[in-house]
């Protein structure tokens, strides 16, 4: 799993590889044929005229094709590279700047199992970690700040409501402590 995405590369790559291979064939085997080599030397007189026009002409726009078409593959695969490569990673790269810009709520759509999907994935969870960061860090500062102002409205014993900040602080401390930090 972990190497689609150099298997789907090299699919394209062997493509063009693939392309070449049958052009090359096909440019030997024109050559190769004995009509055209008897019309390109046979006709030329010993005075020394010229070759004969419309076979090199034939031969020359022959190559012509072949190049377009080879041309043609690369562009179709090239277009294929960009299409499930790289605007997936731009996409991604959208939703990582809106995430570190302060929005938890983004994700990306993984669409594939390769490493660009696991990939996404990771930003995925990644955020969904952060947000259950920002969630319990929130819950446990309100729950402090409540009983904070309990203890500061009324005569009360403040002993329990003192054991019960420091257990809340000591709850996120270690909730904290269980990230890797530089």
């Amino acid at each position: 799993m972990a190497r689609r995405l150099e298997v789907r590369l090299l699919h394209y790559f062997l493509l063009i590889a693939f392309a070449a291979v049958l052009i090359g064939v096909e440019f030997y085997f024109e050559m190769s044929r004995a009509e055209l080599w008897l019309a390109i030397c046979m006709e030329s007189d010993a005075a020394g005229d010229t070759l004969n026009q419309p076979a090199l002409q034939q031969l020359r726009d022959k190559v012509v094709i072949m190049f377009g078409v080879l041309t043609a593959v690369v562009a179709i695969v090239l277009m294929m590279f960009i299409k499930n490569i790289t605007l997936p990673l731009r996409r991604m790269l959208d939703v990582v700047n809106k995430i570190n810009q302060g929005d938890l709520s983004q994700e990306v759509a993984v669409e594939t199992k390769d490493e660009i999907g696991q990939v996404g994935q990771t930003i995925n969870d990644l955020a969904s970690n952060l947000q259950e960061v920002a969630a319990f860090t929130s819950t446990t500062t309100r729950d402090i700040e409540s009983k904070l102002d309990a203890l500061a409205v009324g005569p009360r014993d403040a002993h329990d409501d003192i054991r019960e900040i420091k257990d809340d602080l000591a709850s996120l401390r270690d909730f904290l402590d269980s990230f890797t930090l530089r």
